[in-house]
């Protein structure tokens, strides 16, 4: 999995011009970084799940941050517009479907097992 791919599939994603999703290559690296730390392996097998997830992890962050920086609505006489929120719930379920489908080649940091000495 490379940054490149991360970040086109995260364009893809976000719906933005390769240009504009430029921008963004930080975030995607960061992904990439955090997948690729859980990996157990990038065979052929695992490669698309893994990019697929690093993108889809890419967006949901993308999508936090565009929530919490716009503005919450504005209103114009008798029309008013707000946010419903609903995108980053969205991402979020993306990026859970995603990592579930990588599962099988992440190693699970959700769970710990501890023997106890007697």
């Amino acid at each position: 999995m490379t940054e490149d791919e991360v970040l086109e599939r995260f364009a893809l994603m976000a719906d933005l011009s390769a240009e504009r999703a430029e921008k963004f290559r930080p975030l995607c690296g960061e992904a990439m970084t955090e997948i690729s730390r859980r990996a157990r392996s990038d065979d052929t097998n695992a490669h698309k799940a893994l990019c697929a997830a690093a993108a889809a992890l890419a967006f949901y962050r993308w999508a936090l941050a565009g929530e919490a920086n716009g503005p919450a609505g504005f209103a114009l006489g008798e029309v008013k517009v707000s946010k419903n929120g609903t995108a980053a719930a969205l991402a979020k379920e993306a990026w859970k479907e995603a990592e579930a489908a990588a599962a099988p080649y992440l190693e699970d940091d959700q769970f710990l097992f501890r023997g106890t000495m007697l």
